[in-house]
Parts: structure tokens; sequence; C-alpha cells
């Protein structure tokens, strides 16, 4: 870790609650085509259930924790004596921008026994804090843990024909320590593959075990909320767009998801839906019921690295799967796919104005 004189620093992987991973598609794959609607309102969407890589990068720092510091006239907490809380995100240093550890490191190493201001985001509200580093075995410190970036694995749900944009996670990244939701800077989806499969067993949730086959970007993230990430691929998916089944009308009964768990590719497996909750805010829409003995057979059923697989029922995308029920590894929640589309629609209404 770099600076690690400066500041405490902490970088993590975030983890991601459920996906699938192997190669990203060719960049000689065609452009799906989409099947004629019977009515032009039918939204046709391609669904995906293919692995990628997330290399997040915040927009500022956030802080993930304070640490007590020894000095000449005892020990000190900097941040809390300035009012700096876990989950905030430091944004600005006497008014300059700051993005990575590094420059919050360099600022607090250079800072001659001089306060400094923090711009600070917190709860959606913008403060100001006074933060003193103090000297503490022979340089300054200011008793932070924080982290700028973030990088996983997750599942693809959809690509839209329409605008080249695609939706993946059907959640947003959060930071592991705070449990918030990582602010957006910058980030790019690149190809991984899948190195072996940790199978779900109850009280112990399973995964998929992949790395970044390369560090050539095949999309480029937008967005990361709670809906999921949204971003543009350099080059369409194969597949055919089908249409997108409206909330209201997606049923409690037998469905397939759409996911990668070996060298085949995205492979359809059976499942049904338990339990809708129409009523829900934008997440955890449905209990998702996997009954595939095969799928069963080879991970328990949802486990880690599956978070954005389709969910099609009769011929329709109606959602993605979520998360996976830690006590049974055969359950786990979905999000219906029209909530996903609010979250690109608010990203197209942001990179159209």
């Amino acid at each position: 870790m770099k600076n690690q004189k400066k500041i405490f620093l902490k970088q993590s992987v975030a983890a991601l609650a459920a996906a699938v991973m192997l190669s990203m598609c060719s960049a000689a794959a065609a452009e799906p085509e989409a099947e004629p609607a019977s009515t032009a309102n039918v939204q046709m969407l391609v669904p995906c259930g293919m692995p990628f890589g997330i290399k997040l990068f915040t927009n500022g720092v956030v802080v993930v924790g304070t640490a007590d510091l020894e000095t000449s006239s005892g020990m000190v907490n900097p941040p809390k004596e300035a009012d700096v809380r876990i989950g905030d995100v430091i944004q600005t240093i006497d008014g300059k921008p700051v993005n990575s550890n590094e420059q919050l490191s360099k600022a607090i190493l250079n800072c001659s026994g001089r306060s400094l201001n923090l711009g600070i985001s917190r709860n959606g509200s913008k403060v100001i804090a006074k933060l003193s580093p103090v000297q503490s075995t022979g340089c300054y410190r200011a008793g932070l843990w924080v982290r700028d970036s973030a990088a996983g694995v997750g599942t693809l749900t959809y690509y839209d024909p329409n605008n080249g944009f695609f939706a993946g996670l059907g959640h947003g990244i959060t930071d592991p320590d705070t449990k918030e939701i990582m602010p957006f800077g910058c980030g790019d989806i690149v190809p991984v593959t899948i190195s072996g499969i940790q199978k779900g067993i109850y009280g112990n949730p399973g995964e998929l075990q992949g790395y970044f086959s390369s560090d050539i970007p095949v999309g480029t993230l937008y967005s990361n909320c709670g809906q999921g990430v949204f971003g543009k691929m350099n080059h369409p998916p194969a597949g055919k767009a089908i249409p997108v089944c409206p909330a209201d009308e997606v049923k409690v009964g037998p469905v397939q998801i759409i996911c990668t768990i070996n060298g085949k590719g995205p492979q359809k497996y059976n499942a049904e839906i338990e339990l809708l909750n129409t009523k829900a805010a934008q997440t955890k829409n449905m209990v998702v019921h996997v009954t595939d003995e095969n799928l069963i057979r080879q991970t328990g059923g949802i486990v880690q690295g599956m978070s954005g697989s389709p969910i099609l029922q009769n011929g329709k995308l109606v959602g993605a799967v979520t998360h996976v029920f830690v006590n049974d590894p055969t359950r786990g929640y979905g999000i219906f796919v029209e909530h996903m589309m609010a979250g690109e629609d608010n990203l197209f209404q942001k990179k159209a104005s």
C-alpha cells in the first residue's frame, strides 16, 4: 500500500452480492436483433447473463474508520475532534478536489502542522470539517482510514440496443465497512474468467471465484446506484432482444435464470418465483427459488457472484437475481427489470443534459 507512513489507508475489493463470469463477448459480435414488437410501447432488451469485471473509482474518498494516534502529549484522535465521521466522503482539501488516497496522504504529510479544511459530503449535505494532523512516529498523521476504489465481479443483466447502454448487478456496489453505496467517480468493465466455485451451504453462501482476464476495458461505467451499475458497452453482445415484462404482469410461478458457471457461457436454469412484493422500494421485489438440479449440484443454488443474472418468464425479461439467503442458498431476492430501467433512464437523462 502506498504512503503507509503518511496516513492509515485501507483499500479493499468491494463484495458484490451475486454474479457469474467467463469471457466477455468478442468485439466482432453482431448487433443483437430486435424481434418485432406487437406494439410500439413494448421495450425490447437483450438478456445477457455473462460476467464482467468492475473497476470503480470514487468521487472523493470514503472514510471507513478512524484511529487514535500516539503523540508526545498523549493519545489523540484528530478525526473525532474534527467531527469527521465514518461514511463521510471527503471531496476537497482546502478547496481543491481530492479523489485518491495518495492525494489525501500528501496533503496531510505536507501540512506542517497546519489545519486542513475538508469539504465533506454527508447524507446528501455539504459540511466543512477542520482537521488538525498531529506528529506521530516521526511524521504528520491524521488517523484516517479511507477508500478510493472498489473492484469485483458481476453479471450483466441486459443490453439496450437502442442506445448501447448496459445494466448489471441489480444492486449498488456498497462499501464493505460503511455499508453505504460507494460514491461514483468513474470506472470501467473488463473481461473475467472463472477459476473455481465454492458451493453454497446452509449458513455459508458460496461464491464464484474468478479473476480479471484482461485490463482492456470492454465498456465504461457511468453510474452506481441502488438499482445496479450502468454504463455503455464498447461493442454489442450477441443475442436477440426480447420484450420487457411490466412489473404488474410478473406472476408467481416458473421462471428461468441465465448465468455462467463454466466455460460453456451463459446457460438457462430452472427456478420459480415464490413471492412478489410489488409495494417494495426499488429492490428485493421477489423471492426466487432455484429448482434446477444441475445448478444446485454445482453451486448449491444462488452464490455470491450471480448478482445481475437475468430472470425470464414466458419469453419476457422480468428482472434479475440480486441476493442469496444465507440460511438457504437455493433462495434469494430479485429485482424487477422495470426498476433497473428506471436507473438507466436517470442515467440517460443525465448524459443528455
